[in-house]
């Protein structure tokens, strides 16, 4: 059992929204274990007696309401501080960080680090702090440990910046010098019954490719009956007109949204859903592979939320996805996308399969993939979609570096309207609950939106596995859809500050200039 003493302002807190929050093994795997607010903590029982980690969300004041965690501890029955124990963690990732990056000979006077040394020394008062003679911890011990914490976040996003902005330099100086030229690494999502002119130039103007959706609801809403019209307009238009790549996909995803209706009359018989998919996609990948330069062939299969999987199954799927687009498209490349990269899915469904664990068997069963799509979603109230800080997503992508594969971060979102309804109806629940937004330093608006794509595109990309990045969406999508003011032009034809951003960065980054100069402020570090 792992027990954590919570505070509010007047002392031990008796109420403690569990908003997004879980139990962590050991491989970052988030386990199915119970958790419970009782008598001034939060009660974590893993299920299992070895050392456990423990993520929540977390209200950090200015800098947002972020999922955060805690390092491994060691189950017992005297409570932890739980503020104290995210700040551990934070400091832990910090300095993990600094190494990683070779950044350990950083000027002690650069801000990071000025931050990063308040931080320590904030969370080592918090130690020294005497308790009570029972032993407990008290409010003032939280007081400081909260501020610790805070400090540790705002440390460790400087640094994630600092060193994006170093490496991205590095990356984009060896573009244009000896024949290499500069990659095609700006590209955005389009609604395939959304075309016109207008909306065409937009793309041309901002992007440097186009993703184009073939979900399968969308494309054979009946059995046998495709529509493809839709789909065809942007194609052709991309390659034809504009002259631009296109990256398809996803092909096979078997999301509540995605697969169409009909399907669902063979969750049970796998063999005949196999057939199914087997000719979906040989139906969609003949029809464009004269056009297509990227198949995203599977996304979220590992998710397993929609048909009840088996492991087997799943890499089978994926297999079969990927051997069909090799077969029909030699010459394009292959990529499968991860949902819910941070992991939370397991703690979601009993049937989900880790993200991390999903990449691995694929490679180990010889599925041949040219690239991971990273789909990186937050402020939404879908599940797993709770914010999280900018130096959680640098450490994510490199999670990933490890299978040696490029990567692509293939859904990059966040919205520009907060969804406080929903976030304030989740947080009233005593169960934990993981459709809950979050923010990332203020309420989400159009600037933020636009600030946060500009700096995760700019840690994205300054890392030298990965290939390009995708905006989710051009256009806002209808309410009832997820992230519904998660586009780049509202639904009355609006263009957003984030349009006008992400042209700039196109514009920069082919210009081999930093991205910070295009900040605004809305979501600057403090």
């Amino acid at each position: 059992m792992l027990r954590f003493a919570v505070f509010d302002d007047d002392g031990a807190a008796p109420a403690w929204p569990l908003r997004a929050s879980c139990v962590i093994g050991h491989d970052g795997v988030a386990l199915p274990g119970a958790v419970r607010f009782e008598a001034g903590c939060v009660v974590c029982e893993p299920g299992a007696p070895e050392p456990a980690a423990f993520a929540i969300q977390w209200d950090a004041g200015d800098l947002g309401e972020l999922t955060l965690q805690t390092c491994m501890l060691p189950q017992r029955e005297r409570p932890y501080l739980l503020s104290l124990e995210l700040a551990r963690h934070r400091i832990m990732l910090f300095l993990t960080k600094l190494e990683e990056w070779s950044r350990t000979e950083i000027d002690p006077g650069a801000p990071e680090m000025t931050v990063f040394a308040e931080s320590h020394t904030t969370f080592m008062d918090a130690l020294a702090l005497d308790r009570t003679p029972d032993g407990d911890y008290t409010i003032e011990h939280d007081r400081i440990a909260r501020r610790a914490l805070a400090l540790a976040i705002d440390a460790g996003e400087k640094l994630a910046e600092s060193t994006a902005e170093v490496s991205l330099a590095r990356r984009l100086s060896v573009c244009g010098e000896g024949g290499v030229p500069i990659p095609a690494v700006l590209g955005c999502a389009v609604a395939p019954d959304r075309f016109t002119d207008g909306l065409a130039r937009v793309v041309s103007d901002t992007f440097d490719f186009l993703c184009v959706p073939t979900r399968w609801a969308a494309l054979e809403p009946e059995e046998g009956e495709y529509r493809f019209t839709p789909t065809d307009r942007w194609i052709e238009w991309a390659v034809r007109k504009a002259k631009i790549p296109v990256t398809a996909g996803p092909i096979v995803d078997l999301g509540p949204d995605a697969a169409p209706d009909w399907v669902y009359i063979w969750e049970n018989d796998y063999e005949t859903l196999r057939d199914l998919i087997y000719e979906h996609l040989k139906r969609v990948i003949t029809r464009y592979r004269r056009a297509v330069s990227k198949w995203t062939v599977a996304s979220g299969l590992h998710l397993n939320s929609n048909f009840a999987l088996t492991v087997e199954e799943i890499v089978d799927l994926t297999r079969l996805s990927v051997l069909v687009a090799r077969k029909l498209h030699p010459t394009a490349k292959v990529q499968v996308e991860i949902d819910l990269p941070f992991g939370e899915s397991t703690a979601i469904s009993e049937r989900a399969v880790s993200p991390m664990l999903y990449a691995e068997i694929l490679g180990a069963a010889g599925v041949q993939v040219d690239s991971f799509g990273i789909r990186i979603q937050m402020g939404d109230a879908a599940p797993g979609h709770t914010a999280r800080d900018l130096m959680q997503i640098s450490a994510l992508l490199d999670s990933y570096a490890v299978f040696e594969r490029p990567i692509s971060v293939s859904v990059l979102g966040a919205p520009s309207e907060p969804q406080q309804a929903v976030a304030e109806m989740e947080s009233e629940s005593d169960a934990p609950s993981h459709s809950v937004p979050g923010r990332w330093r203020g309420p989400w608006d159009e600037a933020r939106q636009a600030d946060w794509a500009t700096r995760v595109i700019n840690i994205a990309l300054s890392k030298q596995f990965v290939t390009s990045v995708a905006w989710q969406s051009l256009y806002d999508t209808p309410d009832g859809h997820p992230m519904p003011s998660g586009g780049l032009i509202t639904q009355g034809g609006h263009p957003k500050a984030a349009l006008a951003r992400l042209a700039q960065v196109k514009r920069a980054l082919h210009e081999k200039r930093a991205l910070s100069s295009l900040v605004t402020g809305a979501g600057a570090t403090a």
